[in-house]
């Protein structure tokens, strides 16, 4: 290096520094920008002189340095744009775009940061998500060019930052006050790496998908509600593996941490790649891998052994920043996108079918290759099923893992078949196992014994002959508002309760545990007034009330308000109030409608 630079000063020094400067330009070309920015600014700054040349490549090198390092750098696609500056004579010049070139008329400002964030600000909706803006609402657009903004405005200093303030978020947070509230979900996952790589990444490759179909749905809300699942995983516990698929139209998207480099070691390759394979199975067009430090080489290895896979096309490895909570400062990121190759074609599909004279209504074997709460992965003859939680048994279950194990074999019934998709889904609701056919049914207004194995916010769940599954409605099991502690209590007792409906086609029966009992509402309403006197116990305590019973075996609440108000013990009521303890109330309002009695402590008076 030393001999050319030798050789290269044989020609003088003014031949040398051109020869460097073009050697920085062939280099990086927006550094020509910088450079002619660099050259006009002391004569701008001293008499004033080429200013549109100084303002126009201050603009642009700043404007284009920022899109390519923090965006475009972070983005799948391979198109880039270049901002150039242009001073036009009309004020009604139209924007124009020219071969990757956006060419922006600016008004002359002295302030150059707010110039700087004025291009930005006018280029992103031209260079970002453009495709997909037709299918979100102004209150998305908006909040995504703004938060993009900001990362600008941090690199401009304190002056950036009150300018971003001033002039481009308070105007349109002013109209729209939902804005605010998705920036900051924007920033937190940008602050964890994930904004432009998976977010925007995703948007963009939507975008494209949705413009070939001609589709002009408003897809807003599921912007929205892509958004909300990033947070669930970057706000997951600490050092957690989480594996997602994420199936909301338009969005078919899968995420796999890379976090562990410990099951690395221990198992290898094999199960991220079967979970890409089932992420694929299931109609994933999209795939995001993204690896923390520790697992970094293991994100090489899988993506070298990804490189001939037919089903997916690499698109691009991006290496990111994130915000680390453990070490308390910005670490590095890696993320792999990776999408379906559409043209890929599983012709074996229906050959196998009819090999193995499979067809919907057909009793298989299969062995479980992995379970999940809501779904598991069944092989049939060499071919990958697909089994719902619903389909698990003909009772409720919350995880299929309640009822399959992997590497277990079942009996199962092909319950459809979509050679569209290839996908193959099951049932092991066999019909000989039915306890609806098995058992003389109850007849309405029967009395029958069940026992309560869970309850929801709906109903409870119980079995009648230790089979049969019977729903009680949460407001048919007593006369009194029943609180979650009292629902929980009653799990696991057997009860006697009244048949009130069958439903036949959907093979469910409904019944009544309070219907065993006269309604008291009618002599509540006689005998309870407003104003009367009691010395009741507690008998459940939560944080917005607590339950009392009266002499009379009714019951009533007394709100969290009244009991604050009444002072001393009182206001930390949680801590000092315990169930069986008499207190004095009084009553206060009885709700027929509600079936509810409000009560106020007699103090309050």
């Amino acid at each position: 290096m030393d001999e050319l630079i030798k050789e290269i000063l044989k020609f003088g020094i003014l031949p040398t520094f051109l020869l460097v400067l073009l050697f920085l330009v062939i280099q990086d070309p927006d550094r020509a920008l910088k450079i002619r920015a660099l050259i006009t600014e002391p004569f701008f700054k001293l008499f004033k002189w080429f200013s549109k040349e100084y303002i126009a490549s201050n603009i642009s090198a700043h404007a284009n340095e920022f899109l390519n390092s923090n965006v475009f750098t972070l983005l799948a696609h391979s198109e880039r744009y270049k901002i150039k500056v242009k001073w036009v004579k009309e004020q009604d010049d139209p924007i124009l775009t020219e071969k990757g070139t956006l060419i922006l008329r600016m008004k002359e400002d002295d302030d150059q940061t707010r110039n700087i964030l004025s291009s930005v600000h006018i280029a992103l909706p031209r260079v970002v998500c453009s495709l997909i803006r037709s299918n979100i609402n102004s209150s998305c657009e908006k909040s995504i060019d703004l938060t993009i903004l900001k990362k600008l405005s941090e690199k401009l200093g304190k002056h950036g930052r009150l300018t971003y303030k001033k002039y481009f978020l308070d105007p349109e947070t002013e109209i729209d006050n939902a804005i605010n509230d998705l920036i900051k979900k924007l920033l937190a996952l940008d602050k964890h790496g994930f904004l432009i790589p998976v977010f925007i990444n995703e948007l963009e490759l939507l975008g494209e998908g949705l413009y070939a179909d001609n589709d002009k749905s408003d897809y807003s809300e599921q912007v929205i509600q892509f958004i909300e699942y990033l947070l669930t995983i970057i706000n997951r516990p600490l050092h957690s593996e989480v594996e997602l698929e994420y199936f909301s139209n338009p969005f078919k998207v899968s995420t796999i941490l890379l976090a562990k480099a410990q099951r690395a070691d221990t198992q290898g390759l094999k199960p991220y790649l079967r979970r890409l394979k089932i992420n694929l199975d299931k109609g994933s067009e999209s795939i995001y891998f993204i690896a923390y430090p520790l697992a970094f080489d293991f994100f090489d290895r899988l993506l070298n052994s990804l490189e001939s896979y037919e089903r997916i096309f690499i698109k691009k490895e991006i290496k990111t920043q994130y915000y680390s909570e453990l070490i308390g400062h910005q670490s590095n990121l890696k993320i792999a996108v990776l999408t379906r190759n559409d043209v890929f074609v599983d012709g074996e599909f229906e050959h196998k079918l009819d090999s193995c004279n499979l067809k919907e209504g057909s009793r298989v074997k299969g062995t479980v290759e992995d379970v999940s709460q809501k779904e598991s992965l069944v092989t049939i003859m060499g071919l990958r099923a697909y089994i719902s939680k619903n389909d698990c048994s003909w009772h409720s279950i919350s995880n299929c893992e309640d009822v399959l194990k992997i590497g277990q074999e079942y009996e199962f019934i092909i319950k459809k078949i979509d050679k569209t998709s290839n996908y193959i889904y099951l049932t092991h609701r066999l019909p000989e196992t039915n306890p609806w056919d098995l058992i003389d049914l109850p007849k309405i207004n029967s009395t029958i014994e069940v026992e309560l194995i869970s309850y929801d916010t709906i109903k409870f769940t119980s079995y009648y002959q230790n089979n049969l599954e019977i729903y009680i409605p949460i407001e048919e099991m007593s006369w009194f508002f029943l609180t979650p502690n009292q629902c929980r209590g009653l799990i696991g007792n057997t009860i006697n309760a009244k048949v009130i409906d069958i439903d036949d086609e959907n093979e469910k029966i409904y019944c009544s545990y309070r219907q065993i009992e006269e309604n008291p509402w009618p002599q509540i309403h006689k005998s309870l007034q407003k104003g009367m006197e009691f010395t009741g116990k507690v008998t459940d305590i939560t944080s917005n009330y607590i339950q009392v019973r009266l002499p009379n075996n009714f019951s009533g609440i007394i709100p969290r308000e009244s009991l604050q108000k009444a002072g001393f013990e009182y206001v930390n009521f949680e801590d000092n109030v315990v169930i069986g303890q008499g207190i004095e109330v009084v009553v206060s309002k009885v709700f027929i409608a509600k079936q509810k009695v409000r009560l106020d402590l007699k103090r309050n008076k």
